[in-house]
Formats: structure tokens, C-alpha cells, sequence
């Protein structure tokens, strides 16, 4: 049965109305344009107009078939991409300690509070070693006491700033968005610790505020740790493996564009 003058006015405008749709997400596959010259040479060239609509609309939904498909391989990919990078931040920071202190903490988090924990009982004491009762102490005070709030563990419970994390991840309430503000502040703040860290401890190299004859001698009863990696070690020396060290998690952890570790 032939289609009667609105019927195919209807028709032809919901044609249209599809291709405006799909043009916002793909203006090259629902080519909206081609459409019109299509109709325009038919009514020109007087065709038939039931037999044109109809094959338009079976067109139509071809090309909406590929649009669904190609968006679908799209966001597959596109999930691979993330997977793949979260693989290989996982697979970059797992060298470092993971503490599980709470469900509600990010992987990246976890892996952060371990290395943090591990500097604060392996490095920090060497650094606070080498200089306490010097005037270059001072420099240093501001980066050890914000590592050592999220460090410094006492009686096997969690940091001053992990606690307060650990609070700001129920406050949140399950909001993602609040979550990751309070773990990006944690990163942040104790990354550009470590960066001014870092700098004060180069600087005491560089003008040879350090001596190069004293060693490490740190008690290993209260700094097992520090004392294995670092005793007998010339002061020179123990300094530059600690620059290593902060240059290394502040890397890993991605916020060296942030403290302008790389700037020239």
C-alpha cells in the first residue's frame, strides 16, 4: 500500500531527525547531507518515493548498526588502555610495601603509605642522623615532620594523616569524588615534602656542608632498618642515596610534573 502525502512527510523528517542525532556522535557516518541529495534527485528525477523511504530506512539502520558497533570496540579499547595503564602503575609501585589499612584506600594509596612508612624507618633517621645539631637542621624541619605524620606509625596503629584519610574516606560517604581529593592532598602535600627534602639535601652536598670523612653509626637496635642500609656509609654517600630514594617515589607516584622535579 502506497504511503499518502503526510505519511511520507512523517517519514522523511524522522529520517532526517536520526541522522541529526547520530551526527552528534558521528557526523562522517550519519552524513545527513548525502541523505538530502538523495531524496532532492528523486524528486527531481520523479522516483519512486515508497521504494526510496523504504530503502533509506533499511540504509539507516545498517549505519546505526556500525556506529553501535564501532562505539563498542571503541570502549573496549578504550577499557583495555585503562586496565593496561593501572596494570603498570600496579606493576611500577609493587617494589613497595602495600599496607591494607583500610578497604575504602586506594591501591595507589596503599602502596604509598608503604613506601612512606618505609622511608620514615629507613632514611629519615639517617638524614635527621647526619644533621641534627647543625644549622642546616632547621632547613629540613618542615619536610620531616610532614613525612613523619604519615610515616611515623605507633603501636601498630596508623599515622597521624593516614587516621585523618581513614576518616575522610567514611565522611565521603561513598563519594568517589571526595575520596580521590583526600588521596591526591596526601600525595601532593608529602611529595612536595620530599621534593623540598630533596633540594635542602643536594644543596648540603653541592656547598660541602657534610663532611666527607664521618660515617653512619646508627643504632640498629632502634633503626634495624636504617642501620642495614646505611651504616658506615660516608655521609656524602648516604645523602645521595637518599636524594635517590625521594627522586624515586615521587616519580612512581606520579606528581613529579607537580614539584617540578624535572624542571630545568
Amino acid at each position: 500500500m502506497a504511503l499518502n502525502d503526510q505519511e511520507i512527510k512523517s517519514l522523511v523528517e524522522k529520517i532526517r531527525s536520526e541522522y541529526r542525532e547520530g551526527a552528534k556522535q558521528s557526523p562522517k557516518i550519519f552524513d545527513g547531507k548525502s541523505f538530502e541529495d538523495r531524496y532532492i534527485q528523486t524528486l527531481k528525477h520523479r522516483g519512486n518515493l515508497d521504494s526510496f523511504l523504504k530503502d533509506e530506512v533499511s540504509f539507516l539502520e545498517k549505519i546505526k548498526e556500525k556506529h553501535k558497533e564501532l562505539t563498542e570496540r571503541r570502549n573496549a579499547a578504550k577499557g583495555e588502555t585503562i586496565n593496561r595503564i593501572l596494570d603498570e602503575q600496579e606493576e611500577k609501585l609493587s617494589k613497595y610495601q602495600k599496607v591494607d589499612f583500610h578497604p575504602l584506600a586506594r591501591p595507589e594509596m596503599r602502596y604509598f603509605y608503604g613506601a612512606m612508612t618505609n622511608f620514615a624507618d629507613t632514611d629519615l633517621p639517617v638524614l635527621i642522623h647526619i644533621f641534627r645539631g647543625t644549622p642546616e637542621y632547621s632547613s629540613f624541619q618542615d619536610s620531616i615532620a610532614m613525612i613523619e605524620r604519615v610515616g611515623v606509625t605507633k603501636r601498630g596503629l596508623p599515622s597521624l594523616r593516614i587516621s585523618e584519610h581513614i576518616k575522610a574516606l567514611l565522611d565521603a560517604n561513598g563519594n568517589q569524588s571526595a575520596m580521590e581529593r583526600d588521596s591526591q592532598n596526601i600525595l601532593k602535600e608529602v611529595c612536595i615534602a620530599l621534593a623540598a627534602l630533596r633540594k635542602t639535601a643536594m644543596e648540603c652536598v653541592e656547598k660541602n656542608r657534610v663532611s666527607d670523612r664521618m660515617t653512619v653509626q646508627i643504632n640498629d637496635r632502634d633503626f634495624p632498618k636504617a642501620a642495614e642500609a646505611y651504616k658506615n656509609l660516608l655521609f656524602g654517600i648516604a645523602l645521595e642515596k637518599i636524594i635517590v630514594r625521594t627522586e624515586n617515589i615521587i616519580r612512581d607516584f606520579r606528581m613529579s610534573d607537580l614539584v617540578g622535579l624535572d624542571a630545568k
